[in-house]
């Protein structure tokens, strides 16, 4: 079974081809210069160009024919195909993968997933669906396997600034001004495909207590590591990885770092970090 997921999942190129896992690039242009590419090469590259670049980078969904070129790869090799696909609610990759089935006439073989995920939480579905598949699980046992598991993983964080929203068109130029200068700082989160901000707080602390409140309330699976994506400051990062395991006696060992790509991270800015993390059934 071929197993493809878009960029949007942070996997990096690496762990993709220890999952076996192919992987559709979702572009991302700051005018000429492309950083498409899940690894950490252009992830440094991308964030250094978000910080110094006076063009903010422009984002689009993998094209028909990148989907269409996989999907007649599997036909070749009798395969069934499974697309995990970032949130619809963000993107239009759900709906570009689906019209491709549709066109390739191996739809019947086919199964494109919205997993109404996005960066770390998407790329623990992608994890869980590999597993699956490698304890043979067929393409139909899967599919509803990942649509129940999925419903399971959160993540919440901060941003570091507003800037990136204003800059995206996601909100005004005053509001992210007045944000800055009172030291704003939105939580975020997925909530149901959507990329939501349910508070802002004046302050990193303040932002952290919010947070935490819903770890308090999540029962975690332990199964899964908790996981602490961040943008690009790797010492905010760690400094709320120690914090969050000392605050709820996590084992350490069972935690891991990720860093967002470029998709969600041109809007997020450079200060963003957080935690996600898989609950019990």
């Amino acid at each position: 079974m071929m197993i493809v997921t878009d960029t949007a999942s942070d996997i990096l190129e690496s762990e993709a081809a220890e999952l076996d896992i192919r992987l559709a690039p979702l572009d991302i242009a700051f005018g000429d210069v492309h950083c498409s590419r899940n690894t950490p090469e252009m992830l440094d590259e991308f964030y250094r160009l978000l910080t110094t670049s006076e063009e903010f980078p422009k984002t689009s969904q993998p094209a028909p024919e990148i989907w269409l070129e996989l999907f007649r790869e599997a036909q070749r090799n009798g395969e069934d195909v499974l697309v995990l696909a970032m949130t619809s609610q963000i993107s239009g990759t759900y709906e570009s993968a689906c019209m491709a089935a549709r066109l390739s006439g191996y739809d019947s073989h086919i199964a494109v997933v919205d997993t109404r995920q996005a960066i770390v939480c998407q790329y623990i579905v992608v994890r869980y669906a590999a597993a699956q598949r490698d304890a043979g699980k067929s393409l139909s046992e899967i599919v509803s396997l990942v649509n129940a598991f999925t419903k399971r993983v959160h993540v919440h964080g901060v941003m570091g600034t507003l800037t990136y929203l204003r800059k995206g068109g996601r909100i005004p130029a005053s509001v992210a001004t007045i944000g800055n200068l009172l030291k704003i700082k939105p939580t975020i989160g997925i909530d149901n495909g959507k990329l939501v901000s349910p508070a802002k707080t004046k302050g990193t602390a303040a932002a952290k207590r919010i947070i935490w409140k819903e770890l308090e309330a999540a029962d975690l699976d332990p199964a899964w590591p908790v996981y602490f994506p961040y943008t690009s400051d790797r010492e905010a990062v760690e400094k709320l990885r120690d914090e969050t395991v000392e605050k709820f006696g996590l084992d350490i060992e069972n935690t891991r770092f990720r860093q967002v790509s470029g998709t969600i991270g041109a809007h997020l800015g450079p200060g963003a970090f957080g935690f996600a993390y898989v609950e019990k059934e």
